[in-house]
């Protein structure tokens, strides 16, 4: 009570705010427009929009604020570093609110995984919800470290930090009213519920929605964005390090609809982060690409906040959190202070470093070369191939030259040896087949970042080098791995879940960057990240063909090619 009277007070003029924003110009989500006046704060939360005074003054006479950026779909686990790092990262870029989905973990690690991801949110600089992994492994053809079901995640449906239902990827499973999963959504039939709809059927987009699925962020044009807004979905423009729609997606947003867009990054590398950003990128983009800046400001805060129902943000008025982003420039968004929670933020040094009881998360055997020989029954092969900007591929057939009964190469064409090995149970499953287009040469990358199950997966021209990779893989207890003519010659080594680290972020991004740039110094295209493209291609939820460890996956069919693998 005492409170809303002081509140009261200030926003009658009566006494000062906690902090004052003097004469700012700033976004009004409501009426889309740029207006101006002194922002009173107290205790964190917006009193009064007028001419007020404070204990403490910002003057804003020439500057920009908007409400907190909030990226509405992320798996931190991308960034190959631990929430709390992850959000001092973040806050700087003007997000000062995430949804997150700890899928990656959750595959790895179970529900101790995303017990974890929970612990170490509540020590990060901002808000961290969560959505609990509703694909967990993403399809019942994969092998994952853990299988939840809707018992498993009953236990913290309840949390107050958890929102819903992470992105349902199985879309075959829900139309072919699989129990389980829809034990799974009716468990959140009372919160929100994500969606993952690439290249769905009207028919089957229905489904999804009917059962409570409300976003999704798998769209790449126009066509798609608009027929899943129509149907009353909020639809989500990605700009991640590897999957880029943005672009594809933006003319789909106009007058009518924009209330129905928002952004997210999904997956990002820390490197993209610390050197581009996150919504933050996403803004200029748009602005960029000719969409009116205030429209983007609202799609980066105000939307996202009404799809999620966070109704204490994402606006700029009396009783909204005091969560706000001042900067120049409204078309090139130069960010000079993030207030959280009323409070300018201000990076401290991390004295006390996360711990968890880590144990190596490689359960497997060291292995010979001679495992990715490849059996030539055909004059043909099935191969991977990548398209730029992309996490799709093309399913396609190539020549092959054969020595002995085995495939030698691939005649005239880019084409390298991609393998994954199961890394969970010790089960021994592998399968090596071809990917087209990545461009490395006289190297080999393996890594345990391998969308969502996350075995080992490799890629390389010579078998030795593949061998010795993966086998770095397993005494560092996991990572990325690049090996040449038979040596290592870098690595990144990822002791949580063979995934993430506890390192500091920066230093996360300077061995990053310097294994992007080996890797291209040995010819991977810059249309690809080397590690991200590569990590999505053991994704079987993706169009239109992928690599397990049980045999290449056809995401069209949705079932193996080599038809006798279950």
């Amino acid at each position: 009570m005492e409170q809303v009277k002081k509140n009261i007070d200030v926003a009658m003029g009566r006494i000062k705010a906690d902090l004052v924003l003097k004469n700012a110009r700033f976004i009004n989500v409501f009426t889309q427009e740029v207006d101006r006046g002194d922002i009173a704060i107290v205790a964190g939360i917006i009193i009064g929009i007028g001419e007020y005074s404070g204990n403490l003054e910002i003057n804003c006479s020439d500057l920009y604020v908007a409400p907190g950026f909030i990226d509405a779909h992320v798996h931190i686990e991308s960034s190959m570093i631990m929430p709390k790092q992850f959000g001092e990262v973040v806050i700087k870029k003007g997000i000062t609110t995430i949804i997150a989905d700890p899928h990656e973990i959750a595959n790895v690690e179970g529900i101790e995984g995303v017990k974890a991801m929970i612990e170490s949110s509540k020590e990060a600089p901002i808000d961290i919800f969560f959505m609990l992994p509703s694909c967990v492994p993403a399809t019942k053809f994969e092998d994952s470290g853990y299988v939840l079901n809707a018992e498993d995640l009953k236990e913290l449906i309840d949390n107050n930090c958890v929102l819903g239902l992470g992105e349902v990827m199985d879309v075959p499973s829900v139309v072919n009213k699989d129990d389980e999963l829809l034990k799974k959504i009716d468990m959140a039939k009372n919160k929100h519920i994500d969606g993952h709809c690439p290249s769905i059927s009207p028919s089957g987009l229905n489904a999804c929605i009917s059962c409570g699925i409300k976003t999704d962020h798998e769209c790449n044009n126009v066509k798609d964005a608009l027929l899943k807004v129509s149907r009353g979905m909020y639809v989500m423009l990605r700009e991640g390090s590897a999957a880029k729609n943005l672009k594809a997606v933006l003319p789909s947003v106009n007058n009518r609809n924009y209330g129905r867009f928002l952004y997210c990054s999904d997956d990002r590398h820390i490197d993209d982060l610390l050197e581009r950003g996150s919504i933050d990128n996403c803004i200029r983009l748009s602005i960029k690409q000719g969409l009116n800046p205030i429209k983007a400001f609202i799609m980066a805060s105000y939307n996202a906040a009404k799809c999620y129902d966070l109704h204490d943000r994402g606006a700029i008025a009396p009783g909204y959190k005091a969560d706000l982003v001042i900067f120049e420039e409204l078309k090139g968004l130069n960010i000079l202070k993030v207030i959280k929670n009323g409070k300018e933020y201000k990076e401290l040094p991390d004295k006390k470093r996360s711990k968890l009881n880590i144990k190596s998360s490689m359960h497997m055997e060291f292995i010979k070369s001679e495992i990715f020989k490849v059996e030539s029954r055909t004059p043909t092969v099935n191969v991977i191939k990548l398209i730029p900007n992309s996490l799709e591929t093309k399913l396609v057939q190539r020549k092959t030259a054969n020595v002995d009964g085995y495939i030698k190469r691939i005649i005239d064409k880019d084409v390298l040896k991609i393998a994954v090995f199961e890394r969970h149970h010790n089960t021994g499953k592998h399968f090596t087949s071809f990917i087209e287009g990545l461009g490395l040469k006289n190297c080999s990358i393996a890594q345990t970042i391998a969308h969502d199950s996350h075995n080992v997966i490799v890629v390389g021209d010579n078998e030795k080098d593949m061998e010795v990779a993966v086998n770095t893989l397993i005494s560092i207890g996991g990572g990325i791995a690049m090996v040449s003519e038979g040596k290592v010659i870098a690595q990144l080594i990822l002791p949580i879940g063979g995934i993430m680290t506890f390192e500091a972020p920066y230093m996360v991004a300077e061995n990053l960057k310097r294994l992007s740039r080996m890797a291209r110094a040995f010819g991977v295209r810059p249309e690809y990240d080397p590690f991200i493209s590569l990590s999505f291609m053991t994704l079987p939820v993706i169009p239109e063909v992928k690599i397990t460890a049980r045999g290449l996956f056809d995401y069209n069919k949705f079932r193996f090619i080599n038809s006798d693998v279950e």
